[in-house]
């Protein structure tokens, strides 16, 4: 145990007073914070810091819920390496559907028959496809898990006695039926909860995201608020341009503008409007700059992030891919890729490939066996090192380098598929309740290698199309929501039209929504941030700006310059 004025953060991080009480604190706290806060930071060091100085003794543990399997995938990690492996199986990380889905499909059976779900339910994403007891939404999970909770006193006392810490982290996205499931569940217990978010970047109101939420948790929790907005991602000129976006859109929240500089502009090298004719022109233009940023200023084609309010049928990536695929740059779009490696599922099988297409991987390797040791069947340690042993051996007889680099997909595929029954398949499915039905875990595993496959057609060995779909030495393609909770050097958000944000309405609310989502990607960059917009697009015409002009002019107000890039120019930033 480290004693309780004693303990430092990891990493030899420094924290301001506001955020070291918030790491310290043990009460309910709401926790208002801009981006770059390091609102995954603080969480992660607030979980060393309640498990090694022991006020979460054994055998209680933290309970953590993020609104992205990446996010909880994430602080699970931090807290992993800082912690070690012992103390950290005590920080269980999840996603709110992931939890109250493992509530439903372990307890459904405390229900009457005809409010179960059946054993093979499946997950439907558009509530208009759900028909229960077969077909499920996310809301009829949140539901169903309340109505278990609800209808068993003694499984709500044994989830309050298990978690003594509760995080929530992007608190500002839950909807109504799962904020009723945590306050049903932790409020008025002896549960400390700490919520954590930013009413800028709420960008789940589609979903029916709670607009007071905070206040809500405060008053229902009796919560004292705490508010940070240092920014530690973005440079000075950056954050200054955010800051007054900020100001503007939200005065109320922002408080005080005298603090920051309300006038001034950006260096439009690193930071402007485009308006190109077409998208040919924008792809053209676009992947030039980030060929001179990757070969002239250095930086790594991943710490390189295209953004998109949508993506349908790669509309707005695949021009931008094939121009970039020209100049020899790959480009990943992670609309799916993100979800699959987040999980424990599509992380052994990365690390599994990495071993199978090259040489040598030593971090691959770690992973592999520490996740196999966590989840391995029986108590018997006597026979760790013949399994591991016989996992090595299976690997070095499946090569897909030298030799074997020109094996087909399908050999791939039947090596990999081998593994996995031999290995990993049924210590998964024991150990991560989200594989225990349905068939999400073969989902995840069938379409990561669908990835794998198209990499290989665009890279000269089995080792890149791995990196390929790892994100390594790849331009990062993805939706403003995928890219919550990430930050690159340079982003680039393109299609800044009334199709992506105003194609169905355009209200105060919208308005409202679409600023939030704009204000996500803003600040998703460090250094360097363009903005795109074309006057025709192949898939709907020509594009309009009549309600997408009073953002563009708010962005030009606070500084970011606009240019009109002709077709017979070359884009001269």
């Amino acid at each position: 145990m480290v004693d309780f004025d004693k303990w430092v953060p990891k990493d030899g991080l420094k924290f301001d007073n506001k955020s070291s009480d918030i790491i310290k604190s043990n009460e309910n706290i709401a926790v208002l914070a801009g981006p770059g806060a390091g609102k995954t930071e603080i969480l992660a060091q607030k979980a060393c810091f309640i498990l090694e100085t022991e006020l979460c003794v054994w055998p209680y543990n933290i309970l953590s819920i993020s609104r992205k399997r990446e996010s909880a995938s994430n602080i699970k990690d931090r807290v992993s390496l800082r912690c070690g492996s012992v103390l950290s199986e005590r920080f269980h990380s999840f996603t709110i559907e992931a939890f109250t889905k493992s509530i439903v499909d372990r307890f459904m059976y405390i229900l009457p028959k005809h409010e179960q779900p059946d054993e093979n339910y499946k997950i439907v994403f558009n509530p208009w496809d759900r028909s229960f007891p077969k077909a499920l939404s996310f809301d009829d999970l949140t539901l169903t898990a309340l109505k278990i909770v609800k209808a068993s006193s003694s499984l709500m006392k044994s989830i309050r006695a298990t978690y003594k810490y509760v995080f929530i982290d992007e608190f500002q996205d839950l909807n109504g039926h799962q904020y009723d499931f945590v306050k049903l569940l932790f409020c008025d217990t002896d549960s400390i909860v700490t919520v954590v978010g930013d009413t800028k970047q709420a960008i789940m109101k589609f979903a029916n995201a709670l607009p007071d939420g905070f206040l809500k948790f405060e008053l229902d929790f009796q919560a004292k608020l705490k508010v940070i907005y240092t920014n530690f991602r973005a440079s000075p000129e950056l954050k200054g341009f955010i800051d007054r976006i900020g100001y503007n859109w939200w005065p109320i929240e922002f408080g005080n503008p005298s603090a920051m500089s309300v006038n001034g502009s950006l260096d439009k090298e690193d930071y402007s409007m485009l308006l190109f004719q077409d998208e040919k022109h924008e792809a053209v233009q676009l992947s030039l700059k980030i060929q001179h940023w990757i070969n002239e200023k250095g930086i790594k084609p991943e710490e390189i992030s295209v953004l998109f309010r949508v993506n349908t049928n790669s509309n707005y990536s695949k021009t931008i891919s094939q121009e970039l695929l020209k100049l020899g740059i790959l480009s990943i779009n992670e609309s799916n890729v993100q979800d699959y490696l987040s999980e424990p599922v599509g992380k052994v099988l990365i690390a599994l490939l990495s071993l199978l297409t090259r040489t040598r991987d030593v971090n691959s390797w770690e992973s592999l066996r520490d996740t196999y040791l966590y989840c391995r069947s029986g108590d018997n340690s006597n026979y760790e090192d013949y399994e591991l042993n016989n996992i090595l051996e299976f690997i070095s007889n499946n090569r897909y380098y030298n030799g074997g680099a020109d094996k087909s997909f399908d050999e791939l595929l039947d090596s990999v598929v081998d593994f996995m029954n031999e290995f990993f398949y049924e210590n998964l499915r024991n150990t991560w309740p989200q594989y225990r039905q349905g068939s999400f875990m073969e989902d995840t595993f069938h379409d990561l290698l669908n990835e794998l496959r198209d990499a290989r057609l665009m890279s000269s060995s089995w080792a890149g199309a791995v990196d390929l779909i790892s994100g390594v030495g790849a331009v990062r393609m993805m939706t403003i929501h995928k890219s919550k909770g990430l930050e690159f050097i340079a982003v680039i958000l393109v299609g800044l039209e009334d199709y992506s944000y105003f194609r169905r309405d355009f209200n105060q609310k919208k308005l409202d929504e679409e600023r939030s989502t704009i204000f996500v990607a803003l600040s998703r960059a460090k250094s360097k941030l363009l903005i795109s917009c074309a006057q025709n697009r192949a898939h709907y015409g020509k594009s309009k700006f009549t309600h997408i002009t009073s953002i563009i002019n708010d962005l030009a107000q606070c500084g970011l310059s606009k240019q009109r890039v002709e077709k017979s120019e070359l884009l001269s930033l």
